[in-house]
C-alpha cells in the first residue's frame, strides 16, 4: 500500500475536519433526515432526498479521510545540513524558469497541494504546495542547488533552474 505523506498542519487539519464531519456536521444531517421523513410521502420529497445526498457525501468524505490518515507518514520538517540538502518531501526550493519567472515552492503530499503545475505557473506565487508526482515534482525530485533539470509544463518543454533547498 502507498504511503501518503502529509505535513503535520496538514494530518492535524485532516484530523480536525474528520472530528467536525463526525460530531457536528453528520448529526446536523441525520436530524434533517429526521426531520424529512417525519414530512410523510417520502417519494416526492425533496428536503428528505437532499439530506441523503448530504449523508452520503459527509460518509463518504469521512471514509476517504480515515483511509488517507490510516497509512500517513508525517513529513519532517529537519533542518538539512549545507552538503545535504536535497530535495524530497518538506523542502522549500527557489525555482528559475527560463522565462525569467522566480518562485519558491514547498514540497509535500498529494493531498495538501495548492495547484497543479500543469495548468499555471503564473496564477499563484505564493505558498506554492507541490507533490512529488506533479511535473515540477518529478523534474526537481533528489536534485540540489544550481541544478538545471527539464519538465514538460502546459505541452512544452520548460528548463528549471534550482536557485535553493532549504
Amino acid at each position: 500500500m502507498k504511503k501518503n505523506y502529509l505535513t503535520k498542519e496538514g494530518y492535524e487539519q485532516l484530523v480536525q475536519e474528520l472530528n467536525e464531519l463526525k460530531k457536528v456536521k453528520l448529526p446536523a444531517i441525520l436530524e434533517r433526515l429526521g426531520e424529512a421523513k417525519a414530512m410523510g410521502d417520502l417519494s416526492e420529497n425533496f428536503e428528505y432526498k437532499s439530506a441523503l445526498e448530504d449523508k452520503d457525501f459527509i460518509n463518504s468524505r469521512i471514509s476517504e479521510i480515515e483511509t488517507l490518515i490510516d497509512d500517513v507518514e508525517i513529513i519532517k520538517e529537519e533542518k538539512k545540513s549545507k552538503t545535504d540538502k536535497i530535495i524530497d518531501y518538506g523542502s522549500k526550493v527557489t525555482v528559475k524558469m527560463d522565462d525569467g519567472d522566480i518562485f519558491t515552492v514547498t514540497v509535500v503530499g498529494t493531498w495538501e497541494t495548492t495547484m497543479d503545475f500543469d495548468k499555471s505557473l503564473k496564477a499563484v506565487k505564493d505558498s506554492i504546495k507541490i507533490s512529488l508526482e506533479s511535473p515540477m515534482g518529478l523534474a526537481i525530485k533528489w536534485k540540489k542547488s544550481w541544478d538545471l533539470v527539464k519538465m514538460r509544463l502546459n505541452n512544452e518543454r520548460k528548463e528549471v533552474k534550482i536557485l535553493d533547498v532549504k
